[in-house]
Order: C-alpha cells, then structure tokens, then sequence
C-alpha cells in the first residue's frame, strides 16, 4: 500500500514538474483616455486567460497573464513590456495604443516579439520594422474608406467631413481617406480633431456651413456620443449623416447616446452581442462568469477576447508542431495560420472569399471582412453582408 502511494505521488511530482509556464503581457488604458475601450479591452483578456488554464487549451502549459495599465502613456507602455522581456520572457505582446505601438515597433522588431494590438494604424504593418506585428482585423483606414465607399453608394458626389481624435490613432486614415474620396468623387469639406468636448455646438454649425451631409468619425464612443446628442439638440439629425470606424460604435455608443444614436452607421469586424457564433457566446458566458457588468456588454470586450484567443491558438500550435512555445516558434505557428489551418472562432464576420482569421509573413491582417450596421431601435443592426473594401489597397498601397 506504501509503496503504491509513493509511485502515485512520484507520478503527479512529475506531472506537475512537466507542466511548463509560458508568458502573455498586456498593457493598456485600463485608466486614463480611451479607457472606455482600454478597459473591457483588458477585462477581456484577463477572462480569456483565465478560460484558457481552466481548460486547458495549451496542453502541458499554464498561461501566465500579465495585465497591466499603462493609462495611455507611451513611457509607461514601453517600461511595462521592457519589465516583460526581462523577467518573463513573454512570447506574445498584446499592445494597445497607436502611439505607444508605434514607439515600440522598433523596439518590437530588434526582439523579434511577435505583437497583437488592439490598434489597428496601418502603419503598424507597414515597412520599415513590420515584422512581428499583426492587426487581428482590417486597419482604420480600411474601414474609413470602406465608409466612404458606402457614402458613394449611397450619394454620389455627397460633401464629407471626418471628426477625429486629436491623437495618432484619429488621425491614421485621414490621407487614405482623402485619396479615397478624391477616386469616389465625393468631398471631403473638413477635418477637424475632437477629444470629447461636452458642447459641440460649434463645430456642428461650422460644418452645417461647409454643407456636410456626412460626418464620419475616427474616435471612441464617447466623444461621439455627444456629437450626436448635440445634433439632435440642433436639429441636426435629419440634416448630417455620422458614422463611423470601430471603436466609435457598439453597445457603448448606444448606452452612452441614447435615442441620439438612432440611424448612426458604423464599420465592424465584429459579430454583435446577440448574434448566435461560437465566439459570441463564449463571449457571454465569460462575461457572466466574471460578473463584468457593462464592460461585459462592449464590443471591445469582444476584441480583447479575439486578441487574446488568437495568442493562445498559435501557442497551442507552437508546442504542438515545435515541442516548445517562446516567440520564435509562436511567430511561426502564426503565419502558418491559414489556408486549411486559418483560425475561426466566431468572434468576427468573414467574407465568402476568406476566413475568420488567417495570416502570413506578408499579410498581417487577420480578418479582412467587415459590415456596415446602422442604429435601429436601440440596436445595432447589419446593414450589409461581409465584404472588403475594394478602393483601400488601391489607395494605399497604390495597387
């Protein structure tokens, strides 16, 4: 009997001494500007990684989840992941902010960390130094064209003005959208930056005077949200059409504009909450589980979870084609991620051409498909199937 004892617990001595860790660090605006998707954003991850270690996603591995809130400083973030590749040599980064992210990117390269960020500038990915990073959906300025484009549809020649945020991350698709619109032959009237003034009064009458029938927004719901209350205070509403790129949007804009958000019209990768996917539902039973309330409720508690899911996918893939999981095999289990093996888990729409989430060393963009889905009775309603823009790599890349 003693003697069975000891073999069963020589036997889980060695189970236990086989289970290896492997590293994720996060940081991001859990506080500070655009927390408002920094925080479901990083809630997200958190409840992933939790999932992930309950069941075991990564056979023989523990996940050890680094979270930390960077408050949208990008010393901060760069001491946050500095801290990370001293002490924990992480084989993924999941980055946040465009400023932060672009300030890294050098740095990203000469480790060669493979990097997820919740921004999505194109020029994360675009030479020098792009490498190791990978947008898990299409870029602002794909979706901001892929808007102007439904403007032509829907008017031709209609006179546009684009709001943004007076950061980095605002301005990312304003020069693809000004060659965008010069193609579409619509106008583009003005720009203007806009970090979440409480009266916009102002601006509204300006632009009504330079005869924009749209407005398209690069933003947080926030700053929008009170445009277009302002609007219908104006009587606006009727008169300028808004939409705008992904993080304007979501439950968030609804809670935060009310019946203001009627007949907005916004870009998204993203299934919506009530939509029936593998990935939606996951979505709301982590958040139920987690007691995550209205972070529960954003759809960038969903990007945090497709972020997330796709580093434990490919560290999964890492052990099972290498034996190992650091950032040189997690990097090659990612671009190996397409074809027969692309990724699907039911997060975002893909397009009858492409799957969920796939990726090479030459394309960087993990789900390229997006709708259009416009405010109806309190929620967000698909407008059109999946596509992809058609002007985008046009413009931007000139071809």
């Amino acid at each position: 009997m003693k003697r069975s004892m000891l073999l069963i617990g020589l036997t889980l001595l060695g189970l236990a001494q086989a289970q290896k860790t492997v590293s994720l660090v996060h940081s991001g605006a859990i506080t500070g500007p655009t927390s408002d998707v920094g925080g479901p954003y990083a809630a997200a991850i958190e409840d992933y990684c939790k999932y992930a270690n309950e069941q075991k996603l990564i056979p023989g591995y523990t996940l050890n989840c680094i979270v930390r809130d960077d408050q949208y400083q990008n010393p901060n973030a760069q001491r946050i992941l500095e801290e990370a590749l001293d002490r924990a040599k992480p084989a993924v980064y999941l980055g946040y902010a465009t400023g932060a992210m672009l300030a890294l990117k050098s740095l990203i390269q000469e480790v060669k960390l493979p990097a997820i960020p919740a921004s999505a500038h194109i020029g994360l990915i675009d030479p020098p130094d792009n490498t190791y990073i990978f947008l898990p959906t299409s870029s602002y300025s794909e979706q901001v064209v892929a808007l102007l484009e439904h403007i032509a549809r829907e008017k031709k020649g209609a006179k546009v003005a684009l709001v943004v945020h007076p950061s980095a991350f605002g301005r990312a698709p304003v020069e693809d959208a000004r060659k965008a619109a010069a193609q579409l032959g619509l106008s583009i009237v003005d720009v203007q930056e806009n970090g979440g003034s409480l009266d916009n009064t102002a601006l509204l009458r300006n632009l009504e005077q330079k005869g924009a029938e749209y407005i398209v927004h690069q933003n947080v719901a926030g700053p929008v949200a009170n445009i277009l209350k302002d609007a219908k205070r104006l009587g606006l509403d009727k008169k300028i059409k808004q939409l705008g790129a992904i993080y304007t949007g979501g439950n968030d804009l609804i809670r935060l504009a009310g019946d203001a958000a009627e007949g907005y019209l916004w870009a998204s990768s993203y299934y919506t909450l009530e939509e029936d996917t593998p990935g939606m539902r996951l979505h709301r039973e982590l958040a139920a589980k987690n007691n995550r309330g209205t972070l529960g409720q954003s759809h960038n508690y969903t990007a945090g979870l497709l972020a997330a899911a796709i580093a434990v996918e490919a560290m999964k893939r890492a052990a099972q084609r290498f034996g190992r999981i650091d950032n040189v095999t997690f990097y090659d289990a990612l671009v190996g991620m397409n074809g027969p093996n692309a990724f699907n888990p039911g997060f975002v729409v893909k397009t009858a051409n492409s799957p969920e989430i796939d990726f090479t060393k030459s394309e960087q963009t993990g789900g390229e498909g997006l709708r259009v889905l416009e405010v109806k009775g309190g929620k967000f309603v698909p407008i059109t199937q999946p596509f992809t823009s058609a002007l985008f790599r046009k413009v931007h890349y000139g071809k």
